[in-house]
Formats: structure tokens, C-alpha cells, sequence
């Protein structure tokens, strides 16, 4: 290939596109660490309130004699003498946990919309060789001819409301200077599909208020194609409100105005930054534009359909009809394929597969081994200072495994507390901010992250204060004695 463009006289290029992305990625890491830092510093004086609270606690129980509340009012008190290192070690612990919350997250997201299901699950029928997809509006109802022709067993159980329709209109507000904040992106769909054939805003995926709200604002759009809805944050960007009626010039479809009313708002964390139209209104201006240009049809009316999905009720109905949609006898004009919707979205983050896997085997490991180096020197320094106090102990009667055992008690509880309050913070914060990754609908960090992430601080902080430890167990109470006098 760079012979030939080198013989034909065209000039050497390289795609800057995926370096681009990586740094745009390290620079959101970086701002994710940075503000993680920044919490975690916030979250000290809890952390320091709820170890003097747990060793109040302890002195009380300390006084009946027992041996256990003893050794346990050292080890808290441990963590209070030397408040600067106990505070690098929990912080190093709570941005590591955090930020490993965070890329799990987000890999166990990716994970579950990319699993193959085996029974009611969606397929996507595209356009074979071009990207985006462009398909004649014919192709939906093509579809729903060859769902019926299939076995009754194998047929969706809605019939045609289990197939939908997507074409893509972006417009903008002022079509002289168009700009991110008077541009709008919609899906323009049938209304009376979006809440049964939308991810995301199903009955199962919304409240009970929530879907009512949604099956009134769809049979809003029902009555009258020009009515759309729109999430909260396009509204704010766009300083609209709902109730006012707005003029989009398509950016998509040429010589194109729409004239909208907006009569409602999408739930929150659902469809973030877009909006939803009716495809009724769509066809009209197509067809509008065709009578106003002496028949000629519009350059998009028979590309006007990007995707159809179809839920379909087992596996084998997908395969049987993906066999006839590959078909070209069936769907020549152009080419359509058929997929499952997990492996869609997969060929889709396959262009960031590499970033996936730096952030999974690279950044993840290089940061385990950081905060591990980071808890060591911390933990080495705070056995240096209290090198008396270890031989004091040992004076008491403290054997070498207990001095050795202390140490590590003691950084494993830090690793306790800041892996359990980062991952918490994020389980909890995530939760409410409900951050979303395309059109796939909001993503939510599971409860489950908050066990692995307890786990993981004190597994990090029991490797990084093994050392510390060691070095701990092997003072002599000779040689410290020797220096004090």
C-alpha cells in the first residue's frame, strides 16, 4: 500500500485518530485520579473520627483485663500516633481501589451488553458493506414479512411490535452558525415502540411513575408527529424548556426543517444528550419534499433507515432468519446483515479494544504496584520512628511473630477502612450521577464492587507492609537500648 502511494505521487499520512483517543483517555485517568485524590482527602477527618471512636471503644472494653482489646487498642492507637504516614497510606489505598472500581466497572458493563443471550434477546438487521448503515424504509416491512413466515414457535411473540426502526436526524437551531449548543441529535423511531423496544426505557428498566410518564408522552407523540422529547441535559445545554416549539434544520437530511413542540423530558440517565422523534413525521418531509421538487425524490429517501432491531424469542429464530436476511435474493439493494445486539456493540468497541486491554493488564497492575511501593516506604518509615516502642514491646513480652503481626494488623486496617469507604463512595455517588456510555443507557457500579474493593486494600496493604514488617520482627532489643543510652 505505501509503495503504491508513494509511486502515485500522494503524500504519506498516518491516522492520528486512535493516539488521539489514548491521550484523551489518559487525561480523563488523570482527572478521574486527581479527583479521587481530592475526595479521599476529604474523607480524612471521617477516617481519623471513626478510628478514635473505635478506640474509645476499645480502652472502655480494655479495662475489664482482656488480652484481645488490648493488642486491638495498640493496633488503633498505632494509627494515631503517626497521623501523616497512616494518611499517605490510606490515601494511596482509597485512589487505588477507587480507580480500579471504576475501570471494573466499566469492563463489567462492556461484559454484560456484549453477552450472547439464548432466549429473548435483540438482533440488529444493518446495511452489509457501509458505515453508517443507510436502508430503504421498504426493509422493515420486508423484515416483518419474513418473521411471519417463519415456524409460529420461532416467531416474535409481539409480532411486528417487536421490530423497530431507527433513522438518525441531527438538526441544529441555527443553521448559519451551528454549534454544540443549539444542535440536537434524535432517534426518530415509532412512539409507541420506545418504551417496549428501547434499552433502557422497558418497564423492567424504569420506575412505576417513570413508565407511566413514558407511555403518556409516547401517545403525546402518537397523536401529533411534531411533538418530541428530549433528555434534561440536551434542554439545559440547549436553554430550552419543555412546552416551547423549536425549529431544527437537519443536518443529515438536506433543505430539511422541522418544526418540533417539545412536550416532555426523557428519565434521567436515560439517553443522555439525545432526543426522540416520530418517523411519522419524517416520512411526511420526505414525501413533502418530493411534491416540491417536481417528483424528484429527496437524495435520503430510500436511506433513510439506519438500523431495525428485532427481538426475536430463541436462538434459533435469529439464525434462520439472519441465514435469509444474508441472503442477496432477499436484500440486494443494498446488501443488509443481520447480528446479534451483543455482537454489534462488540464490533463497535472493537476500535478501543486495545485501550480495554492497557487499562486491564497495564494501567491496573502498574497501579497496584505503585500504591504497593507507596504503602511500603510509608509503613518503613512509621517502623523506623517506633523502633523503641517494638522493643518495649518485646521487653513486655512480645515475641517477634507478634511485633511482626502488628505491623501488619495495622496496614491492613487502613486497607480495610479506605478500600471499603472509596468503593462505597463510588457505588454510591455513580449511583446518583448515573453516567452513561453512548446510547447504551446508564451504568451503575455493582454492589458487589464494594467486597472486592475492601478485599483489594488489604491484600495491597498486606504486600506493601510485608517489608516493614519483616524488618519490624528482626529489631533488637539490645541495639535500640544500646542507642538510647
Amino acid at each position: 500500500m505505501y509503495e503504491q502511494m508513494a509511486t502515485s505521487g500522494a503524500p504519506l499520512s498516518i491516522d492520528s485518530a486512535m493516539p488521539l483517543l489514548s491521550l484523551y483517555s489518559f487525561f480523563l485517568m488523570g482527572l478521574l485520579i486527581g479527583a479521587v485524590c481530592l475526595v479521599g482527602i476529604a474523607t480524612l477527618p471521617l477516617f481519623f473520627a471513626i478510628i478514635y471512636a473505635i478506640s474509645l471503644i476499645l480502652k472502655a472494653l480494655s479495662n475489664g483485663g482482656s488480652l484481645f482489646f488490648k493488642i486491638a487498642l495498640l493496633m488503633f492507637r498505632g494509627l494515631l500516633r503517626s497521623p501523616l504516614r497512616t494518611s499517605l497510606s490510606y490515601l494511596a489505598l482509597f485512589v487505588l481501589t477507587a480507580v480500579l472500581a471504576c475501570i471494573y466497572t466499566v469492563i463489567n458493563f462492556i461484559g454484560i451488553v456484549t453477552t450472547e443471550k439464548d432466549s429473548n434477546f435483540k438482533v440488529i438487521v444493518t446495511e452489509k458493506y457501509t458505515i453508517p448503515s443507510q436502508m430503504p424504509p421498504a426493509y422493515e416491512q420486508r423484515v416483518i414479512d419474513l418473521l411471519g413466515e417463519l415456524p409460529k414457535d420461532l416467531q416474535p411473540v409481539n409480532g411486528a411490535d417487536d421490530v423497530i426502526a431507527w433513522s438518525f436526524v441531527g438538526g441544529t437551531t441555527d443553521p448559519t452558525n451551528p454549534r454544540p449548543e443549539n444542535a440536537i441529535f434524535m432517534f426518530c423511531v415509532d412512539p409507541l415502540k420506545i418504551t417496549t423496544m428501547m434499552d433502557g426505557l422497558e418497564k423492567k428498566d424504569l420506575t412505576d411513575s417513570e413508565y407511566a410518564e413514558m407511555q403518556r408522552l409516547t401517545a403525546l407523540m402518537k397523536e401529533d408527529y411534531k411533538r418530541i422529547i428530549v433528555s434534561k441535559a440536551r434542554l439545559d445545554k440547549m436553554n430550552l424548556k419543555v412546552g416551547q416549539k423549536i425549529k431544527i434544520t437537519s443536518l443529515f437530511y438536506k433543505d430539511i426543517v422541522f418544526d418540533f413542540e417539545i412536550i416532555g423530558e426523557l428519565p434521567d440517565a436515560k439517553y443522555e444528550g439525545v432526543g426522540f422523534c416520530s418517523r411519522e413525521y419524517l416520512d411526511r418531509m420526505l414525501s413533502s419534499f418530493s411534491k416540491s421538487h417536481n417528483n424528484e425524490q429527496h437524495p435520503l429517501a430510500d436511506k433513510c433507515v439506519n438500523l431495525i432491531w428485532v427481538r426475536v424469542p430463541k436462538k434459533e429464530s435469529y439464525e434462520r432468519l439472519a441465514a435469509v436476511v444474508n441472503d442477496p435474493k432477499y436484500f440486494s439493494g443494498p446488501a443488509a446483515k443481520m447480528e446479534t445486539a451483543s455482537a454489534g456493540i462488540g464490533s463497535f468497541l472493537d476500535a478501543y479494544k486495545d485501550i480495554f486491554f492497557g487499562m486491564k493488564f497495564i494501567l491496573c497492575p502498574a497501579m497496584v504496584g505503585i500504591m504497593s511501593l507507596v504503602i511500603a516506604n510509608a509503613i518503613s518509615i512509621s517502623v523506623r520512628e517506633r523502633r523503641g516502642e517494638m522493643a518495649v514491646l518485646k521487653v513486655l513480652g512480645f515475641r517477634p511473630v507478634h511485633v511482626m503481626s502488628l505491623i501488619l494488623s495495622e496496614a491492613i486496617l487502613i486497607g480495610f477502612f479506605a478500600g471499603f469507604m472509596s468503593t462505597f463512595l463510588c457505588w454510591w455517588l455513580l449511583g446518583n450521577v448515573k453516567i452513561q456510555i453512548a446510547f447504551l443507557g446508564a451504568f451503575f457500579v455493582p454492589s458487589i464492587v464494594m467486597l472486592y474493593g475492601t478485599i483489594l486494600g488489604m491484600a495491597v496493604a498486606f504486600v506493601g507492609s510485608i517489608g516493614p514488617a519483616l524488618s519490624a520482627r528482626k529489631i533488637k532489643v539490645s541495639d535500640v537500648f544500646a542507642k538510647v543510652a
